[in-house]
């Protein structure tokens, strides 16, 4: 997004970049046809020549004078929104793309250690073991990355997917509340192997798209139990691995399972993948029922920290995340519809967004970004500010395929 701030002459200052003029280049004295402002030379040639000029926000120096007095004019300007295309995502596609082939491997790997036997258990847990140190390791570098490889990930409910993804979350918030390398492994390992025991369970009950009857329920309850099982006859694995994999269903006021356990006596460790395992069943469609938005996962996550979950850690784990979430579709006032594709957390409120549908509803080609910070602080919010969170499937948008398509990874 870039704002093109309509200036009289007597308000610009140095380090505002002037990206166009009143008039034509032509026959004025400035090489470049847009340039930041250096000196009092610049400043004294454009009141010669220029009664008004635009100065783009974005190309201004980032230098806090400049930029506080870049806002402080703006209220009184014309201002133009000019809407960009999305650029600037070199790193984080070439991250995604080295993560994504990591979890792909780690799926696979994961799949054949959950219907091992015991003869070949060891070298099935092994390789699973060291697709996961590989992408521990990417996500801890950059936290940020794993939100945006839940997104696009595959939404299925497979052992292997939900596994992945509630890795790739887990790491991802460790490193953000920054856990150390070694803690941030345990629990990517935990994640990766907390459901390895549903294998156990007859298939006709995982997928069973109605309510269970208290046998299934009594079945199903017993593959944390299978998982430590599994694991358990392996060597080498930290001891809170094993705590992760019996203990993830584990609820504080103690109605978890399958041992009981409430408040100190389940660890952080396990309460954080707890957290991640519940927000990816929410925001991936179970056979039983629908796929969830993110903010209505972030919805039942905070009803449910009187009972089940630690209200200081899903409040952590919501700032992380945003209030807004990334991939979350909004209407802005103007009734144009936006995708979450980057937040700040001191500004949450004011993220930038991809605009997909213009007022009309019609889709907006080249897809183009937003920042809502500035435009808040432009006094433009009545127009371009959040108006309110929308299911995709109720506009028929489909959020992955477009940010698939914008990070080139289709």
């Amino acid at each position: 997004m870039e704002l093109k701030i309509q200036y009289r002459v007597e308000q610009l200052d140095k380090g505002m970049y002037v990206a166009e003029l009143d008039r034509p280049w032509i026959g004025t004295p400035f090489l470049f046809q847009g340039f930041i402002i250096e000196n009092d030379d610049d400043l004294a040639q454009l009141k010669q020549y220029c009664k008004y000029v635009f100065v783009d926000d974005l190309k201004s120096r980032s230098d806090p004078v400049v930029q506080e007095k870049l806002h402080g004019a703006v209220r009184g300007s014309t201002i133009t929104v000019e809407i960009k295309e999305w650029k600037g995502f070199d790193t984080l596609r070439k991250n995604i793309k080295t993560i994504r082939q990591q979890s792909d491997t780690a799926v696979v790997r994961l799949t054949k250690l959950a219907e091992s036997d015991a003869g070949d258990r060891s070298e099935h847990l092994r390789d699973t073991r060291e697709a996961v140190i590989h992408l521990v390791n990417d996500i801890s570098a950059d936290p940020k990355t794993s939100l945006w490889m839940r997104i696009i990930s595959e939404q299925d409910a497979t052992i292997g997917r939900h596994a992945m993804n509630t890795t790739i979350l887990a790491v991802g918030f460790a490193a953000d509340l920054g856990w150390d390398a070694v803690l941030q492994g345990v629990v990517g390992e935990g994640a990766m192997l907390h459901d390895v025991g549903m294998a156990k369970i007859p298939r006709h009950i995982r997928d069973k798209p109605t309510a269970l009857n208290r046998d299934e329920r009594r079945l199903i309850k017993l593959h944390p139990g299978y998982a430590a099982a599994h694991l358990d006859s392996s060597t080498g694995l930290d001891p809170r691995i094993l705590d992760i994999a019996r203990h993830h269903h584990e609820r504080l006021d103690g109605s978890g399972y399958p041992d009981g356990l409430k408040g100190d006596m389940i660890p952080d460790y396990v309460r954080l993948v707890s957290i991640c395992d519940v927000y990816d069943s929410y925001t991936t469609a179970q056979c039983y029922r629908p796929q969830l938005t993110p903010s209505a996962a972030v919805a039942r996550l905070t009803k449910r920290t009187a009972t089940h979950f630690s209200k200081e850690l899903v409040e952590k784990f919501i700032r992380w995340i945003g209030i807004y979430p990334l991939g979350s579709l909004v209407r802005l006032h103007n009734n144009s519809l936006a995708i979450i594709v980057a937040s700040d957390e001191k500004k949450r409120l004011h993220p930038t967004v991809l605009l997909v549908r213009d007022p009309t509803g019609k889709a907006v080609l080249p897809r183009r970004t937003l920042n809502l910070e500035f435009i808040d602080s432009s006094g433009l919010s009545a127009q371009w500010g959040i108006r309110e969170i929308v299911d995709p499937a109720a506009v028929q948008i489909d959020v992955r395929r477009i940010l698939l398509e914008e990070l080139q990874l289709r």
